[in-house]
């Protein structure tokens, strides 16, 4: 490329004001018709134009190519019908029309969606290192269900035309189930309000019929109308994660059904947790036993200890007792069931507790209630509570007799793997100290998890209707509490078996749980019986397969699955059933299936690109033109022409060499004199 440029010599003033000198002279030689005035004024042009100094500059120029980013989206939602066969041979094609184009560097990015269908993201890092004049635009193929479209137009930086080629039909149709509002958070026993609602708008029903499964326990259905927001409300009945999957049946036109349903989950907590402690008699536990309950800010704790049976007769004035009335029909009558966990330290059958009182207690267990029985010496004597109407619920039958010797608690087989015990060897470095009295018992029922010398049941665990009992049997948990040889993890027991009487999910003996660890799907099994069934497992695209787990002892068994897919997963071993979300089921893609031009079209307008319906064999033409010859014209792929370039090599020459001035002077200088002789 060659251009003329001047450099003049001297300031560009002066020369201005050499040149209107030099005019004044030529115009008054030319008005007094002075002889060779005519060569005077070729001497003075010639004079100036050598002090302009013009120059033809040489240019060795190379093209700098434009950029362009291709994206492909291949997320799921492209799985509908044919989009991702015709997103793929568009994408072909695109690419090799663009190949035909000179000076054009293409860039292609293929977008899975394994994290939701985010395109933009991934388009500013493709085009990050490329200057904004050498971008010529961007060619997008996607169903138009993108979760990261920029709302802020004023702040994109992408300048360049943004071409839209959308996979789909125009007008599709299909029911969807759409999550108002839930809550993430929830008390237990309290009841909990989900906003959802019914879209399809080519129902010919104006109800549809939904379903709700809670915890793949309890299941229900109802008819809800179309389109309306309606509120579901649904009890927790136990702390934990709760999962609710809610589904609506298939409309008549689908494009998928996955969503159809969604899955919300609910972590309930418990709010504030009651406990009555009862004790017999005044003994060397009370302090472990409120130690551990006043520990906590989320215990409610009401201790009674009987000083003082009705029956006691002392020479004591009644003026100065400071003892109370024991309150047992406001606790065991009136106010029984607000409380969340009895416990009955050491107690025995004194007058206090009428039988009708104790029969509540046992309906209370049955419906769903916890007691806690940590028995001492009376329980082998005549006021034992196994002669009350606690029997029915109580796991074993006191002998009569009272074990007094040295014995250290011995795990039982059970035990080893129950999660109330299994770990608790973990946190005591030396053996555990010993226990000094138990009372002999039978086991009627339950789980014995700890024995005490002759295999005799120490600790044993019962289900009874909907709640729990636990029955220690022994006062001497609280030696364990000690320093030196008789340390023992007293505060760890029972404050797990509280836990498991709470019927907290990871205390639960036979529980199958999930949860996801860097890509990877942890399969736990809790068991008191070693099962070497495997379990069974449904992926989100309803693919069932066997897996089998690893014992690692103490009752768990564990297995992975690397890399799943996205969506809900089901997990079955037995009874026990569960559904553990990978990545967001209810991803924003999958509200909507629907191609739409809606979220990119504002993108579009803004970047003066181009949206295209490709569910046909006719490709859109490409124009890579000038940006001032772009038409405002949605049939082609807008592609800006920046013509960027950079100086490989520059060569310079004057049109003024000296020499050549000096002899054109001299010969103009002689032509003057000539002249003005004549």
């Amino acid at each position: 490329m060659n251009s003329l440029n001047f450099y003049p010599l001297i300031n560009i003033n002066f020369l201005i004001a050499l040149m209107v000198l030099s005019l004044i002279v030529i115009f008054i030689g030319f008005k007094l018709k002075a002889p060779g005035n005519i060569f005077r004024a070729m001497l003075l042009c010639l004079i100036i134009l050598s002090i302009s100094n013009p120059t033809i500059i040489s240019e060795n120029r190379e093209n700098i190519p434009d950029t362009v980013a291709v994206v492909l989206d291949l997320s799921p939602s492209q799985d509908i019908n044919n989009r991702k066969d015709i997103a793929q041979k568009t994408y072909n094609n695109i690419k090799n029309e663009l190949e035909k184009i000179n000076n054009l560097d293409v860039r292609l990015k293929t977008i899975n969606g394994e994290r939701g269908s985010k395109i933009f993201e991934p388009l500013n890092s493709m085009i990050g290192d490329v200057p904004a004049e050498r971008l010529a635009g961007a060619i997008i193929i996607t169903d138009g269900q993108i979760s990261d479209a920029p709302t802020l137009l004023d702040n994109f930086n992408f300048k360049s035309p943004i071409n839209i080629l959308l996979t789909g039909n125009k007008e599709e149709k299909d029911r969807r189930l759409i999550i108002e509002s839930s809550p993430r958070f929830g008390i237990v026993g309290e009841e909990i309000n989900i906003d959802i609602k019914v879209e399809d708008i080519s129902a010919s029903s104006p109800n549809a019929l939904v379903s709700i499964n809670m915890n793949d326990e309890i299941e229900q259905s109802r008819s809800i109308p179309i389109g309306e927001i309606v509120t579901i409300t649904m009890p927790l009945e136990r702390a934990g994660i709760t999962s609710l999957n809610i589904e609506v049946e298939a409309g008549k036109e689908e494009l998928t059904l996955q969503n159809n349903k969604a899955l919300v989950e609910i972590n309930a907590i418990r709010e504030r947790l009651k406990v009555m402690l009862v004790s017999g008699e005044p003994n060397m536990g009370l302090r472990s036993w409120r130690n551990l309950l006043n520990s906590d800010p989320s215990v409610d704790l009401i201790h009674f200890t009987i000083l003082r049976p009705p029956n006691k007769q002392d020479i004591t004035p009644v003026g100065e007792l400071s003892l109370i009335p024991f309150p047992s029909r406001e606790l065991f009558q009136a106010n029984l069931n607000d409380f969340d966990l009895i416990i009955f330290d050491q107690y025995h059958l004194r007058g206090i507790l009428p039988q009708f009182y104790l029969k509540n207690v046992v309906e209370y267990v049955v419906n769903g209630g916890a007691l806690l029985d940590a028995s001492g010496p009376s329980y082998a004597g005549p006021y034992s509570l196994s002669l009350s109407p606690l029997q029915n619920i109580l796991p074993t039958e006191p002998t009569g007799d009272v074990v007094l010797q040295e014995f250290i608690p011995i795990m039982t087989n059970y035990g080893e793997r129950h999660p109330v015990t299994a770990n608790l060897k973990d946190n005591i470095s030396n053996n555990w100290g010993p226990w000094y009295r138990m009372v002999e018992g039978i086991t009627i029922a339950g789980d014995v998890l700890l024995e005490g010398p002759e295999a005799r049941p120490l600790l044993v665990l019962n289900r009874v209707g909907q709640g729990r009992v636990a029955q220690i049997l022994s006062d001497q948990s609280w030696v364990w509490t000690k320093p030196g040889s008789n340390k023992g993890p007293q505060a760890d027991l029972l404050r797990r078996l509280v836990h498991w009487l709470m019927k907290e999910p990871e205390l639960e003996e036979n529980e199958l749980s999930a949860r996801i660890d860097n890509n990877t799907i942890l399969i736990t099994k809790n068991s008191l019986i070693l099962d070497n069934k495997p379990i069974i497992s449904i992926s989100p695209d309803n693919t069932k397969k066997e897996i089998i787990l690893e014992d690692i002892g103490k009752g768990k068994q564990i297995g992975k699955i690397l890399s799943p897919q996205e969506g809900t997963w089901k997990f079955s071993s037995g009874n026990s059933k569960i559904r553990l979300i990978v990545g967001n089921s209810n991803a924003s893609e999958y509200l909507d299936v629907r191609t739409t031009d809606n979220i990119v079209e504002p993108i579009v307008e803004f970047t003066s690109g181009s949206i295209n319906w490709v569910n046909n064999e006719n490709l859109p033409k490409i124009r890579h033109l000038p940006k001032s010859k772009l038409v405002e014209n949605n049939d082609h792929i807008k592609l800006v022409k920046n013509e960027k370039y950079f100086v490989k090599s520059l060569q310079q020459s004057t049109l003024t060499p000296w020499y050549l001035i000096l002899v054109l002077s001299l010969f103009l200088l002689f032509l003057a004199w000539y002249r003005e002789t004549k």
